[in-house]
């Protein structure tokens, strides 16, 4: 039994001296491993958190600028159609004008043409006359020399000079 006692002591004292040296390296490890451990995890779940909220972040302003440009190009899209119907009829009123002033000038090169003409046909009808009468007269002239003697033409100045003095 002595035995049995000298062994249990023995195991109790060699236990009692393995727990003394496990708590001592459990302070150790804690102190000198497991803190900077501990540390370095809380890091890397704070730079992981913090990867996240930046993530997130990031995405909501892509987001958002992505719907920035939607409304921009919608904007631009109206902006556009508007120009092309101002553009549109401004071109209309431009070719309304166009062809106003085109038929303002074709009626005044008309009415001009027929003034014109209505003048040629005057000094025509004119000149026609005045050509008529030099020939009236030169045939008159000739006919009246050869049928009037001498005394009969100064007759027939003498009573046209009368005529011109009543």
């Amino acid at each position: 039994m002595q035995l049995m006692f000298a062994a249990l002591k023995l195991e109790l004292g060699d236990t009692l001296y393995y727990l003394l040296i496990f708590a001592l390296l459990l302070i150790l490890v804690g102190h000198y491993a497991w803190g900077p451990v501990t540390d370095m995890m809380e890091k890397r779940r704070q730079k992981v958190i913090d990867d996240l909220d930046q993530a997130e972040s990031d995405r909501k302003k892509a987001e958002l600028l992505a719907n920035e440009r939607e409304a921009a190009l919608k904007d631009s899209k109206q902006e556009a159609t508007q120009i092309l119907s101002t553009a549109k009829s401004n071109a209309e009123k431009t070719k309304n004008q166009i062809i106003s002033q085109a038929d303002d000038e074709a009626t005044a090169i008309r009415k001009k043409a027929a003034e014109d003409a209505k003048q040629a046909k005057t000094d025509a009808l004119n000149e026609a006359r005045d050509q008529v009468a030099d020939l009236s007269i030169s045939i008159a002239e000739k006919l009246i020399s050869k049928n009037l003697n001498e005394e009969d033409q100064k007759d027939l100045v003498d009573s046209f000079i009368k005529g011109l003095d009543d």
